[in-house]
């Protein structure tokens, strides 16, 4: 008996009002019992056939009393014994309907994982070939200063350095076992 989501929810919430409607009809017959009363009323006059009157009706009194709090009992029962049952359908219903929550959630976030840990490469491929293009870049500007650094320090009748290469590293992604890392790397000076 598999359900989607939707219908254990349309289910849940069907449920659900069955069982406020069954809350309601138990308060209005806890609020009727506590409405139901007898009233005594004595005889004017204490004659023997007044007071067997008296007995007589309060006694056809107090039975039908006690047979309308036995009714409203009874009912309440029934109700407590249907809410009962209805909750736990309800219970049994909304763990299964968590379950298939829970499992469609971890199923979005794996997703996301797989399609972000994707995107997590690719971005880091453009950032090492970037770096590589700055390498060569670099590289070539190192080329170039050896090449006319000596006409510069002959011009000035100088040992000239025109170009201080203070950098020493570039941004470059490493992969670890937990991912990635944006770290930098040593540019190579020796490459040609």
């Amino acid at each position: 008996m598999s359900q989607t989501i939707p219908e254990l929810q349309t289910e849940v919430r069907a449920l659900q009002a069955e069982v406020a409607t069954m809350q309601e009809a138990r308060e209005k017959l806890c609020v009727q019992r506590s409405e139901c009363r007898v009233t005594v009323s004595f005889p004017k006059n204490n004659t023997p056939e007044a007071m067997a009157e008296f007995h007589q009706q309060n006694a056809a009194f107090g039975e039908q009393w006690l047979q309308q709090i036995q009714e409203i009992e009874r009912e309440t029962q029934i109700i407590e014994k249907q809410l009962e049952q209805k909750q736990a359908v309800i219970n049994y219903k909304q763990g299964e309907l968590d379950k298939l929550l829970a499992g469609q959630h971890w199923q979005k976030v794996e997703n996301d994982v797989q399609t972000g840990e994707k995107r997590l490469q690719a971005q880091a491929r453009k950032i090492n070939q970037a770096a590589a293009q700055l390498e060569a870049e670099i590289q070539a500007l190192k080329a170039l200063y050896d090449l006319l650094n000596p006409s510069y320090s002959e011009w000035f009748q100088q040992q000239t350095e025109v170009v201080d290469f203070s950098a020493k590293t570039i941004p470059y992604a490493f992969p670890s076992s937990s991912g990635l890392i944006l770290a930098n790397k040593e540019i190579e000076w020796d490459k040609k």
